[in-house]
């Protein structure tokens, strides 16, 4: 998982060839014009096996191609290096979502720079089944939004209110429920890890960056984070033809929009699984605990107020 830059291949390595990944995502890409018929376009690409530059001719520019895209090359012959770029015949574009890559695998350094985070994100990943793991990357397959949801933050004056604390609280929700599941027969872990992962996504359209500072969107104001990734799940499984078991997706969706204690005129469901009752514990674990750990105390006693908690937190033991 830790992030290595492969030799650039000479004629003799074919090796070389095998061992990068067949996925990779556009970190920048700039083009040039070359002669009067051709232009001359240079790529870096990512993934976190391999960074490499890339360069090929073209007549014409494929204006898909743009950073953050995800492609996949097509060699020209034997590579070669120029300038301290591969010569390729071209970049191709994936358009429709591959279940079998792990797209955290393919979040560049400068979207998050806590790379052990990352990895936490990517052995989730990998715990899922194939359905659940096509369903993940059919949500995030556009680039800007994959980004938003690794980077933005889960609340705006509450928990994880950092750069990239939506991400973080996922992945520690996703954690806690599966400690809590680890002797509950009754628990489905993929459902406790994908409903995790997806029960805060829709923040990734709820906040906007502006000047440096987040801010709530006009979806946000109006639709709202759970609206928002349930209309993105119905759109990736109808648009990519993502096929999920239909009681894994009613477990699913049961546990990204069930409530305790709603009112009843409100159409919400009580929780009536062990997946939705342990995603909902585990969700308030997580925040609970972030704002406690930033507002404790130095010494043991009364921490710092915060409206959230309702209080100041009192802790014994201050953390180390």
């Amino acid at each position: 998982m830790f992030e290595q830059t492969l030799p650039i291949p000479s004629a003799a390595e074919d090796l070389v060839l095998e061992k990068l990944p067949p996925v990779l995502r556009i970190q920048s890409i700039t083009r040039l014009p070359f002669d009067g018929k051709h232009v001359l376009s240079r790529a870096t690409l990512f993934h976190e096996r391999a960074t490499l530059t890339v360069e090929w001719l073209s007549r014409h520019v494929d204006v898909r191609l743009t950073s953050g895209s995800v492609v996949s090359v097509r060699w020209q012959g034997r590579p070669v290096s120029t300038a301290g770029a591969v010569r390729i015949a071209r970049l191709v574009l994936l358009e429709r979502p591959d279940p079998a890559l792990n797209l955290f695998e393919t979040v560049p350094h400068a979207w998050l720079r806590d790379r052990s985070l990352v990895q936490r994100a990517a052995r989730l990943w990998d715990a899922l089944p194939r359905s659940f793991q096509h369903l993940f990357n059919a949500v995030f397959w556009n680039a800007g939004r994959f980004q938003r949801y690794v980077g933005g933050p889960s609340s705006l004056s509450g928990h994880h209110r950092d750069y990239g604390g939506n991400l973080r609280h996922s992945v520690e929700v996703a954690e806690h429920t599966l400690r809590l599941a680890a002797c509950e027969s009754l628990a489905c872990p993929a459902v406790l890890i994908l409903g995790a992962l997806l029960h805060d996504a829709g923040k990734a359209d709820e906040y906007r960056l502006v000047r440096r500072r987040f801010e709530i969107s006009d979806r946000g104001r109006l639709v709202g984070h759970r609206n928002t990734v349930i209309e993105w799940i119905a759109a990736a499984r109808a648009q990519h033809r993502v096929i999920v078991p239909e009681q894994h997706y009613l477990a699913l969706i049961h546990a990204l929009t069930s409530a305790k204690g709603a009112p009843a005129w409100l159409g919400l469901r009580e929780p009536q699984s062990l997946d939705a009752t342990l995603l909902s514990m585990a969700d308030r674990l997580s925040g609970q605990s972030e704002l406690m750990q930033r507002h404790a105390p130095v010494m043991p006693g009364f921490g710092r107020y915060h409206a959230q908690l309702g209080g100041r937190p009192f802790v014994v033991q201050p953390p180390s």
